[in-house]
């Protein structure tokens, strides 16, 4: 009995020191595990950045927010009524450019995988109420006072149909562009081949690499090519006095059918052909600094040449009146008549022949 009193008096002194130990180690150390854990229970969570969505149409940012490119990709299309004599205005970064002239008073936009489309009126008509200007541009570009993005669209396919009484003004980047059956088109791009048809009441066209292509149109026009072809095929002037101006700095020129009075046309390298009728009064002047010179002409031709060229020959099929033939050394020029000498053409080449034929 003695010693049982004696264990239990033992263990319960040393159940106390050990007590005693804990508290004075957790006093020192600070490792209370109760107060531990009341810590981190009433500690916050650090919070998420908030997720904020860019507006889906043109609206102010917030500050730090950088406004980016929406929506590419998508496939839409928009419609709207304006006045038959409308002129638009459209920006492609990229894409093929498709634009039919039809009898409607309405202007279609169509954008396969691309940028949604926005259409801004700039003018309306005082007798119509109607738009008689307008902006075809990317739905979710900045206005134009943020100057942050473009309001270029582009796509796979964009397609348009538009009045045919109306004016286009085209500019892009690297883009196909066909215009058919429109009044008035002035279309530059950087990139990309440029072909129109049916154009009633002139063209300007540029492109600084690809071809240009006109096809039964008429009006003043002017066509220009960095590096790339010309053709011109049964175009006419749409009014007295009306140019008609190719240049390409690397490639051909040929026009066929070409009925304007007033003709100018430089390639740097690169041949040019005319087949067609000199008309009455008319100035021609063919000119290639290196590439040849050939004129295809009616048997009724009536004209008067100067000519002038430095390496090659001078041929003609056609019967002509030596008015001067010089021949020197790296500079040879001739001037001669054909028929009466109606007109007055200019062939001028540094390094190439020069040819007249029968059609």
């Amino acid at each position: 009995m003695y010693l049982m009193k004696s264990c239990g008096n033992k263990l319960i002194r040393v159940a106390i020191s050990l007590c005693l130990l804990s508290g004075v180690t957790a006093a020192v150390f600070g490792q209370d595990k109760p107060k531990e854990e009341k810590s981190k229970e009433t500690k916050p969570a650090k919070a998420a950045s908030p997720v904020m969505p860019l507006p889906d149409r043109v609206g102010p940012m917030l500050p730090g927010f950088r406004r980016m490119r929406q929506n590419d990709g998508e496939t839409t299309e928009k419609s709207i009524a304006v006045d038959p004599s409308a002129s638009i205005r459209i920006c492609v970064l990229n894409g093929r450019l498709r634009i039919n002239g039809w009898e409607r008073d309405e202007v279609r936009v169509f954008v396969k995988n691309g940028s949604r489309i926005g259409v801004r009126v700039l003018e309306k008509s005082e007798d119509s109420g109607k738009p008689v200007w307008l902006l075809i541009s990317n739905l979710a570009a900045a206005p134009p006072a943020a100057g942050q993005m473009s309001e270029c669209i582009s796509g796979d396919t964009i397609e348009m149909d538009v009045p045919v009484k109306s004016s286009l003004t085209i500019s892009g980047r690297t883009t196909q562009t066909m215009v058919d059956s429109v009044r008035k088109v002035f279309v530059k791009n950087v990139e990309g081949n440029i072909s129109l048809r049916n154009i009633s009441g002139g063209i300007t066209a540029a492109t600084y690499q690809g071809d240009v292509s006109v096809e039964n149109s008429s009006g003043a026009i002017s066509l220009e090519s960095g590096t790339g072809n010309i053709v011109a095929y049964e175009v006419n002037p749409g009014g007295i006095g009306d140019l008609f101006k190719a240049k390409t700095n690397s490639g051909a020129i040929s026009m066929q059918k070409v009925q304007h009075r007033q003709i100018e046309s430089n390639s740097i390298t690169g041949s040019v052909l005319f087949s067609g009728k000199f008309l009455s009064g008319g100035l021609y002047n063919f000119k290639t600094s290196n590439g040849s010179i050939r004129l295809l002409v009616p048997k009724d031709t009536s004209c008067t040449i100067t000519a002038s060229y430095g390496f090659g020959e001078f041929n003609s099929a056609v019967p002509l009146k030596y008015l001067y033939n010089n021949k020197i050394e790296r500079a040879k020029n001739l001037g001669a008549v054909i028929g009466s000498g109606d007109s007055t053409v200019k062939l001028t080449t540094s390094s190439g022949s020069i040819a007249i034929n029968y059609q």
